[in-house]
């Protein structure tokens, strides 16, 4: 059999089904360029699609003894609907056939088991027209039945979104996974390897490389690398992704080497070149004579820009299929639409919070692309992809890179959807989001940590209550939704804090500031600045590293007077019906068990920030000043401004409507750059009154509804 690949390229096992996971898309593009073949096999979608079938199923059945789970008994019992709706429910899913959403959402189509006791309420959540949401959560609980199902009976570490990602967690010594290993393979596992073969046998590579992103992936990664080791013994495996580079750092235990030939850390492409070449690779782990060798840092790192245009040839597009298990808005966004992934810049612009991983390349070292090539990329991902939504999956993206994008896509008369990560920078003034929207951003992410100033500038942050709040005020009106990533045990959090954390979020929900938000407990990492100096935070290590196999999490011990568990559940409780909208008038503190203290914070916290004045209305003459509406008509007495939903006349003498005219026919050329300085030399050129008493006026707030922003 002749080669036809160089490497094959693999997601295992398990990912968010809606879309493809970047990695391998990168590696794949990189390669290209350096005149490599390499191909990507998505086989954790493919076993998903696999999995959910009517033939699958059916043989899953056939396997089940009684039980005495009352809940897998009836699913058993349904197991012909189940088999004899399963396909059309994944093919509407998929977006082919959106007419079954009807049947769907009639009383009898779908079985019904466990999941469905929770459902929340439809006729609220979705109302009279939201037929296919409603199709698609309903399919979502329909999906998780027969999840429930698989766990119970022959594959108890299966999951929508991860497998077996609990086993995987801070593993410290290899052998913990060789006992699992060592287990006889489920027919999930089964099928798992059969697809992999499959694409082994077509592509018949020289190396095959897996991406593990998480935990959840690395299992089912080990169990394709010995596969591959029993029927390909000269095929070399190569690992790498989040998972390695985050936990792997300190390897020295060589059971894995049993299964896996290389190790790569950070960034693939360099060690990837160098294996393809024959060339000895760095930053990368190999076992020689039983002995865990690492061979090294290279000397200089490829450019961002140098992976290129994501390559997202091979994907089966058709196949990703959505999930909703929320109402909200905001939350589905990870889990329904097929969105692009991109990024934008590698590392992050900040690099300093005490909770990030702040010393490891895909944090510390930052390089952006530039606004051009970054539409260049999308145009050319659309047209592989036939999608025109982007997820922006950096660690935050930088906002006058944002700017820059926004006004290069509004330029190419591109028109597209996106979302991302962010800081909330002083530098989101309110003009600044509605350009965000006019190009297509529906919504952003980004971190409120504990929501308490002093603890926010002990985890050097860089951002405090009151400035969240008001570049929060500027996405609400730009109609960009927001989702707040929270954090609850951070070391020397009081309970007091605790309380006051969740006013704060109680006081941003009702002021619909966020739309979403998740409550994490802190983790100590060995890679961020409170795990390199734990008792710089005041707490004392309980298992320290390094172990042979995997370094990440930090187990530490802290004088604490109150039970941290407990208090993350009541936050989650609290911020699940702020979420729906509902409990504001409930007394934060009595969401907490035991005696709580009542949150030390004014009921108009966040309030008080809304009557502040926004950057984008203050006069700065280095500002650019920016026109993306429709243009103007003259009338008799003004100018008729036109958007798409409205229209409003405005009365002008004839030198600010001449003036008007000439300064808009200038700053709608987005390839040019026009300051408010220069616009306030034209304007004298109109009129003897000075400048800042028209830029001060109610009119000019009035043009900034129809486009005209400063920037």
């Amino acid at each position: 059999m002749t080669c036809k690949t160089d490497i094959l390229l693999v997601t295992p096992p398990l990912l968010q089904p809606n879309t493809a996971y970047p990695a391998t898309a990168y590696l794949k593009s990189y390669l290209g360029q350096q005149g490599f073949r390499a191909e990507q096999y998505d086989l954790s979608i493919q076993l998903l699609n696999a999995i959910f079938s009517a033939g699958f199923l059916t043989e899953i059945f056939d396997r089940y003894t009684a039980g005495e789970d009352p809940n897998i008994q009836r699913i058993f019992r349904l197991r012909a609907s189940y088999t004899g709706t399963i396909e059309p429910v994944i093919r509407f899913l998929q977006g082919n056939d959106p007419t079954v959403a009807n049947l769907i959402c009639s009383a009898d189509f779908l079985p019904q088991a466990g999941r469905f006791e929770f459902i929340e309420d439809i006729e609220t959540a979705y109302g009279t027209i939201g037929m296919i949401d409603c199709a698609k959560y309903l399919a979502t609980l329909y999906l998780e039945d027969i999840a429930d199902f698989l766990r119970a009976t022959v594959a108890p570490h299966f999951g929508l979104v991860r497998y077996a990602e609990k086993i995987s967690l801070s593993v410290p010594e290899f052998a913990l996974l060789e006992t699992e290993l060592a287990k006889p393979l489920n027919p999930m596992e089964e099928r798992m390897l059969e697809l992999l073969e499959e694409q082994i046998r077509e592509k018949n590579p020289n190396h095959i490389g897996f991406t593990i992103p998480f935990p959840g992936n690395l299992l089912s990664a080990l169990q394709c690398a010995r596969h591959i080791k029993k029927r390909h013994p000269g095929l070399p495996v190569i690992f790498g992704g989040g998972y390695p580079t985050t936990e792997l750092r300190s390897l020295t235990d060589a059971g894995i080497f049993q299964y896996v030939d290389y190790i790569v850390l950070d960034g693939g492409e360099i060690p990837l070149r160098q294996l393809l070449s024959g060339e000895k690779p760095v930053r990368t782990f190999t076992c020689v004579e039983g002995r865990v060798i690492f061979s090294g840092h290279p000397t200089e790192e490829i450019h961002h820009r140098d992976r290129g245009c994501p390559d997202l040839s091979g994907l089966p597009w058709e196949k990703y299929f959505s999930l909703v298990d929320t109402a909200n808005p905001m939350q589905r966004l990870w889990s329904d639409g097929r969105w692009n992934k991109m990024i934008l810049a590698h590392g992050c612009y900040w690099a300093q919070c005490a909770f990030c991983d702040t010393s490891l390349d895909y944090i510390c070292r930052y390089e952006a692309l530039d606004a051009v090539t970054v539409v260049d990329y999308m145009e050319r991902m659309i047209a592989q992809s036939g999608q025109t939504g982007f997820h922006f999956v950096d660690e935050a993206a930088p906002p006058r890179l944002l700017k820059e994008m926004a006004l290069e896509i509004i330029r190419r008369g591109l028109k597209v959807s996106w979302w991302g990560n962010i800081r909330f920078e002083s530098a989101f003034t309110g003009d600044l989001c509605l350009l965000l929207a006019a190009s297509g951003c529906i919504a952003v992410s980004g971190g409120v940590e504990t929501a308490s100033n002093r603890l926010l500038e002990k985890m050097n942050k860089g951002v405090s209550i009151e400035q969240l709040t008001l570049v929060l005020r500027n996405f609400y009106y730009a109609g960009i939704m927001v989702h707040a990533y929270l954090m609850y045990g951070f070391p020397s959090q009081t309970l007091p804090e605790t309380v006051d954390a969740l006013e704060v979020v109680r006081q941003l929900f009702q002021a619909e500031l966020i739309t979403s938000a998740f409550w994490h407990r802190y983790a100590m990492t060995v890679h961020a600045p409170s795990g390199k100096n734990p008792a710089d935070f005041g707490v004392r290590i309980k298992n320290k590293p390094p172990h042979p196999f995997a370094n990440n999490e930090i187990h530490f011990a802290e004088d604490r007077s109150y039970n941290v568990a407990a208090a993350g559940d009541s936050l989650r409780q609290a911020t699940f019906q702020y979420m729906r909208q509902t409990a504001f008038e409930k007394p934060v503190h009595t969401w907490f068990e035991g005696r709580a203290p009542q949150t030390s914070h004014e009921p108009t916290l966040v309030t008080d920030q809304l009557i502040k004045p926004d950057g984008s209305r203050m006069y700065d003459q280095r500002a650019r000043l920016i026109f993306v509406g429709n243009t103007p008509q003259r009338t008799a007495d003004g100018l008729l401004f036109t958007g798409n939903a409205k229209e409003k006349s405005l009365k002008f003498s004839d030198a600010q409507a001449d003036f008007l005219m000439e300064i808009i026919a200038l700053v709608s050329d987005l390839s040019r750059r026009i300051t408010l300085e220069q616009v306030k030399t034209i304007y004298s050129r109109y009129s003897e009154e000075p400048f800042l008493y028209f830029y001060h006026s109610k009119k000019w707030d009035i043009l900034r509804l129809y486009g005209l922003w400063q920037i």
